[in-house]
């Protein structure tokens, strides 16, 4: 039976598709009455489960074609982006961002909004410009930045059509260079919240909510910047360090401020080893920035019971952006993430996390586990019934829902 990629979810799959051509995938979609695209399945809840037909694009060849005039990249949905970011690197191109983990795929990211770090930068749904969708019947759509409904079609929880092609927005190459910082208690992280992920490229602060001992800052500086000798009382580590406290960090990217090219330092992980800590669960929800210290502040109470059955908190910024699903539209957000221990109290503790941060309006990213009602997510997503009356009018018969997303949207 297949599973989610850390194996925490049995996908239902009546019939796993993975088509050869996009003739072969119009045709299955056309034929099917039920039908539900899956990428890499880094997901942590049932978004990309079926009990009818999965569709992978992992099969479906296709080169990326850069565009130098526009400085765009058209690329294939079941791209991973590590394979892309050597692709754009070598022909002298990046993408303004990645995730912690280049293992993902282009499409399977984008439509859950998924995000690295960095104040100014917005998640990686917002490099697009233009989609290649197959909608229900079949048929094949070009969505493009600026026509109507497209900040809508990109964070699309796989509702608004299959994608079988992105364009992505691209700059010229650029160098990062990564140095981790020892030592940061969550006082004086909260304290100076603003200042610390703003003091480079790409900052992430790493706790693990224990009463003693400080937390880690990793923070990314693109060539130019020198990163200082000091953090608030926190200083460079002298050694290699990985997320999770006592790990080995050689599967983590290079550290130790050595400069190197940007798709080798963004991401937390090298893409020839994969990340984990063993079975995990992972959660994830967006205050707005300027509320980020009460919310840590918040959380402070619960410590003791989240640190219990946690691996590893991480604390990231993301900028606003127009994408109607984004947790982060119109709101230059801070991502509190938890990775879990594989244990069944872990869906308890969620519900308390949610309720200490429901005064600061939280969004939870969907492709992680949340216990949130279809009520309060209307009353968060200022977008979501917009979103509701798209999908209706793309997909009218529900092809391309599922249990999740039929409960999400109320269908």
């Amino acid at each position: 039976m297949a599973k989610n990629w850390s194996g925490t979810v049995d996908f239902k799959d009546l019939v796993a598709a993975s088509p050869a051509s996009l003739e072969e995938l119009k045709s299955l979609i056309a034929a099917s009455e039920k039908v539900r695209a899956r990428g890499s399945a880094h997901c942590f809840n049932d978004i990309a489960d079926t009990s009818a037909t999965s569709v992978s694009l992992a099969n479906m060849s296709g080169e990326i074609a850069i565009d130098k005039e526009s400085r765009t990249v058209r690329v294939p949905a079941g791209l991973k982006y590590g394979e892309l970011a050597v692709a754009l690197n070598e022909r002298g191109w990046a993408i303004h961002n990645m995730a912690s983990l280049p293992h993902i795929s282009v499409a399977g990211a984008v439509a859950t909004a998924t995000h690295g770090s960095g104040v100014g930068n917005g998640n990686l749904a917002t490099a697009v410009v233009g989609l290649e969708i197959v909608l229900p019947d079949g048929s094949l759509k070009r969505v493009s930045k600026g026509d109507a409904n497209f900040e809508g079609y990109v964070v699309g929880l796989g509702l608004t059509g299959v994608v079988v092609n992105l364009d992505l927005a691209i700059e010229p190459t650029f160098n990062i260079s990564q140095t981790v910082y020892r030592g940061m208690s969550r006082e004086s992280y909260a304290a100076n919240l603003d200042e610390i992920m703003s003091l480079a490229y790409s900052v992430s602060y790493f706790t693990t909510w224990a009463a003693a001992g400080g937390g880690e800052v990793w923070a990314k500086f693109r060539s130019g910047t020198t990163a200082p000798t000091e953090l608030f009382e926190a200083y460079p580590a002298t050694s290699n360090r990985h997320p999770l406290p006592g790990l080995n960090p050689e599967p983590c990217t290079e550290q130790m401020a050595v400069s190197g090219p940007w798709h080798l330092r963004l991401p937390h992980f090298k893409m020839e080893f994969t990340p984990s800590a063993g079975d995990e669960i992972q959660s994830e929800f967006f205050v707005a920035r300027k509320d980020a210290p009460a919310a840590i502040a918040a959380l402070e109470k619960i410590a003791p019971q989240i640190n219990e059955i946690l691996w590893v908190t991480e604390i990231r910024a993301i900028a606003a952006d127009e994408l109607w699903m984004s947790p982060h539209y119109q709101r230059d957000s801070i991502g509190i993430h938890f990775t879990w221990k594989k244990v069944d109290a872990v869906y308890e503790m969620v519900k308390v996390v949610e309720a200490t941060l429901a005064p600061f309006n939280y969004r939870p990213h969907l492709g992680k586990v949340f216990s949130a009602s279809p009520e309060y997510l209307d009353s968060v997503m200022p977008k979501m019934e917009d979103f509701k009356n798209l999908v209706n009018e793309i997909d009218p018969v529900n092809k391309f829902g599922n249990v999740f997303t039929d409960k999400l949207l109320g269908r």
